[in-house]
């Protein structure tokens, strides 16, 4: 994928996210990586997300460092992207979002483990719960990274959710699939005792 391309794919997304409430206003962060080791593009700091153009998408550098040449200033969370693209050479594009039923049935101490759903079982594999380390920071880059062995998708105590992919529409489906299963399992426990799925638990 060339740059142009990579950031109409990240403005669709970074609109999408928005629209489905998996974010909020200038929330959350979309990156797509051009090529190995290399530069990626990713979300500008403070832009509302349901109005994100193509100009408040900033260029990371090869060097690890943003280029300097956009009007903007890279997300807060570029560390997060970039201890992800260094740790796992499969992933081309992350999604960091704040999905509310994630949060929330992680803020109530249930999770995902075991899964209710033969989906999130398949495709999540095992969702970790990351400590709390401040947004931005180096520290939680490190805790995050230190876990993607576990699945594509961690949870970040009391802030939000990561997804990774081998392409953008990949990161999406996977934090897609993260917060229905949450929102699935919450409202199981809601109703009554949730019946296990085969061999979990």
């Amino acid at each position: 994928m060339d740059e142009r391309e990579a950031r109409r794919e990240i403005v669709r997304a970074s609109r999408l996210l928005s629209e489905r409430g998996l974010i909020a206003g200038a929330d959350g962060n979309v990156s797509v990586q051009l090529g190995p080791d290399g530069p990626f593009l990713v979300t500008a700091s403070g832009i509302h997300k349901g109005f994100i153009t193509e100009d408040d998408i900033v260029l990371v550098d090869g060097s690890w460092t943003q280029s300097g040449q956009e009007k903007g200033r890279a997300s807060s969370e570029f560390p997060l992207h970039r201890a992800l693209y260094r740790a796992d050479p499969e992933a081309h594009a992350v999604v960091h979002a704040h999905p509310p039923w994630t949060l929330a049935l992680f803020l109530a101490g249930r999770g995902l483990d075991p899964h209710l759903l033969m989906e999130s079982r398949i495709l999540l594999r095992d969702v970790a719960l990351i400590p709390y380390h401040p947004p931005g920071s180096e520290a939680l880059a490190r805790a995050v990274a230190a876990e993607i062995h576990r699945g594509p998708v961690q949870v970040m105590a009391h802030h939000g959710a990561v997804s990774r992919g081998e392409t953008l529409t990949k990161a999406l489906s996977f934090m897609e699939c993260l917060e229905h299963s949450a929102k699935v399992t919450l409202l199981a426990h809601m109703i009554g005792e949730p019946s296990p799925l085969p061999g979990e638990g």
